[in-house]
């Protein structure tokens, strides 16, 4: 049975276009106000706040309880701006949150959708966990910042908005083989916003490769739909399957912190391939922008990625994500022997 939504679902937060963004927050942020950012960051952005009265918070640990201990030691602050990518952007989403205070996001990078998500992607024993509820009174993207950013970091975002494809497949999948939660039954309209935001990156790839200021709209527009978790009552299925199941089972397997696009990417081409649809549409977008997705570009031998790739299938059933196409097969030598013929000639220029 499919059910059909009778309208679409709300998603994304107040969200400012424009340029010279950041001078403007010294004018309007509640003081004394903290600035949530990196210490690498700071040297290039902190005279932007030149004259407020703020305090710069570098990130260190994400574990929760460190966090809990250093939001009560943070002194009087009256409002939280994050400022950077998606560690930043989670802290300062966990001490708006901890400190019940206002919250403004500034993204110095496109590279996850942390900015469009309530809940802070931190770590419980080394183990990543989403908590609390933070909504930013508004995000502001600056299209000189974030062209300004190395590009790879940008075009990393692309892996949080294509995964919809296999999301909605291992969906789709999952209903058909009757193994569907009750409480997240396939939805075909719901299937459709996400495939959606899909096309618009595949319709975009020149802006994107670029960051113009289109590149920097298709990508935010296809991000914010990460919102839609909670506007879906807290349902997954329409944003990642097996592209973020494999990402998990390499971070478990080799420990490493990667780009998170390009394992994301890289899951994206396998589950496409398992489900033996847009494998190749998939593969040409990613690598016409110019994200590397090859195991070697995010410091991973081929042998560990086939040795991923053989665990995936027990890994998932192991720690009960949610089913998908990667549950029920195991990959063959055939398999990997196509994966890697396939990256090979989708990348051949860079080996030119």
């Amino acid at each position: 049975m499919h059910n059909s939504l009778s309208k679409e679902i709300p998603y994304g937060f107040p969200t400012i276009f424009g340029r010279g963004l950041l001078d403007e927050f010294k004018n309007f942020v509640n003081p004394p106000f903290l600035v949530v950012t990196m210490e690498d960051l700071w040297p290039l952005f902190g005279h932007h706040f030149e004259g407020a009265d703020c305090k710069p918070y570098f990130c260190g640990s994400i574990e929760q309880e460190d966090l809990n201990r250093e939001a009560e030691n943070l002194g009087e602050i009256r409002a939280v701006v994050g400022l950077g990518g998606g560690q930043a952007i989670d802290v300062a989403k966990y001490f708006s949150w901890r400190k019940n205070l206002p919250l403004f996001q500034a993204p110095t990078a496109l590279s996850v959708n942390a900015v469009y998500g309530q809940r802070s992607g931190i770590r419980i024993d080394g183990k990543v966990v989403y908590r609390g509820w933070a909504i930013p009174q508004s995000i502001y993207i600056d299209y000189d910042v974030l062209a300004a950013c190395p590009p790879a970091l940008n075009w990393s975002g692309i892996g949080d908005i294509l995964c919809f494809h296999t999301g909605v497949l291992d969906w789709h999948y999952a209903e058909r083989e009757g193994k569907i939660e009750e409480k997240w039954r396939y939805d075909e309209g719901l299937a459709q916003q996400s495939l959606r935001k899909v096309r618009g990156i595949v319709e975009n790839i020149d802006n994107i490769r670029v960051m113009n200021d289109q590149g920097i709209e298709a990508l935010v527009d296809g991000l914010k739909w990460g919102t839609s978790y909670h506007g879906a009552g807290w349902c997954p299925r329409h944003i990642e399957g097996t592209d973020h199941f494999l990402f998990y089972t390499l971070e478990k397997l080799t420990g490493k912190k990667f780009l998170h696009g390009q394992p994301v990417g890289l899951g994206v081409i396998v589950g496409s391939m398992l489900h033996e649809d847009g494998s190749e549409e998939m593969l040409d977008t990613i690598s016409s922008i110019g994200l590397d997705i090859r195991p070697e570009a995010m410091g991973l031998t081929w042998d560990q990625l086939v040795e991923g790739l053989k665990l995936l299938r027990g890994y998932v059933n192991e720690v009960g994500l949610w089913h998908s196409i990667a549950h029920d097969v195991s990959i063959s030598e055939g398999f990997i022997s196509d994966l890697r013929s396939r990256l090979n000639q989708a990348y051949q220029h860079k080996n030119s």
